[in-house]
This record gives structure tokens, C-alpha cells and sequence, in this order.
């Protein structure tokens, strides 16, 4: 059975491929990090965001497969904690939010995580520990840890998919 959720994934997808970027983030964050955006929704800061969104590369990222990309290269890795301390700076964002935001960006490469799936994996909340999580995460694929991941969805989606499912939020 098909949960809302993973139909509101569906839906920030088709909203940033379609140019709404910013429809599709705040769906997302709306939705997905609703237990955190909700308390700053009053005080964010829209048109800084907008700038800071802007100024993220995400088009460096846009060539590169999750799977096949060299995550100890210096300009991947200086690259990757850019964006996430740009994003995460931002009051109604912070950790989890800059995961799910990179993801919708660049959806071949950026695996999303919660705090749940952030513990599980003993990661802290710095882009550093955000890079580690990443090569965990490439290191258990290309090691074929990951039991079935789900077919049809992008590598980082499925394996997202299979975390949600073995460490939910508790």
C-alpha cells in the first residue's frame, strides 16, 4: 500500500524538475520535517533563503550518480559540506531539512536522512558527519548490505526507503 508520504515525495519531485523549486522544498519541509519547520514558519526568512538556494551548486552535483562518485575527492567533499552548512544555517532547515532539500536538488546523489536514521548510524549534525553518513552509506551499497532495496526509485531513494523502514522515529 502506497502512503501519502511517499505520494508528497512523488510531488515535491515533479514540482522542482517542473521549475517550482521553492513549492517543492516547502512541500517537503512542510510534510517531512513538519515537526521542526512549523515553529519557525513565522520568522523565516524567505528572500535570504531564496539567495542562499541560488548560490548552492547544486548544478556541480547534477552529473554525478551516488554510487559511482569518488566521495574522498576534495572538491566533491568541499562541495557537499558547503551546501549543507549554507542550508543548515537556516532557523525551520537545520540538519534534517538540508538533507531532504539536497535530495530534491539532486536526487542521483544525495542520500536524506532523520534524526532517527542520523543516530542509528552514530552521525552528529555537522557537514563533516553529514559526508561521513554519505560514504557509510556508499560503502554499505556498493558492499551489498542493504537488504532489497526498493526497485524502480533512485539508488539514494531506495536507500532511504530501506532506512525509514528499519529505524523509524521513535
Amino acid at each position: 500500500m502506497e502512503e501519502v508520504r511517499d505520494k508528497v515525495y512523488d510531488w515535491c519531485l515533479e514540482l522542482v524538475n517542473g521549475g517550482k523549486i521553492l513549492q517543492g522544498i516547502f512541500l517537503m519541509l512542510a510534510t517531512w520535517n513538519f515537526a521542526y519547520f512549523r515553529y519557525h514558519m513565522k520568522e523565516f526568512q524567505l528572500k535570504d533563503f531564496e539567495k542562499t538556494l541560488n548560490e548552492c551548486n547544486f548544478y556541480y552535483f547534477k552529473s554525478l550518480k551516488f554510487e559511482e562518485a569518488d566521495l574522498d575527492d576534495e572538491e566533491i567533499k568541499q562541495n557537499m559540506i558547503k551546501i549543507y552548512e549554507d542550508l543548515s544555517d537556516f532557523k525551520g532547515i537545520r540538519f534534517v531539512g538540508a538533507t531532504k532539500i539536497r535530495h530534491l536538488m539532486c536526487p542521483h546523489f544525495f542520500v536524506m536522512w532523520d534524526t532517527a536514521i542520523r543516530k542509528h548510524y552514530k552521525c552528529g549534525t555537522s557537514p563533516k558527519e553529514y559526508h561521513k553518513f554519505m560514504k557509510e552509506m556508499q560503502r554499505k551499497y556498493k558492499e551489498r548490505e542493504f537488504e532489497e532495496l526498493e526497485k524502480g526509485v533512485v539508488i539514494p531513494r531506495a536507500i532511504d526507503l530501506y532506512n525509514i523502514t528499519h529505524f523509524p522515529p521513535s
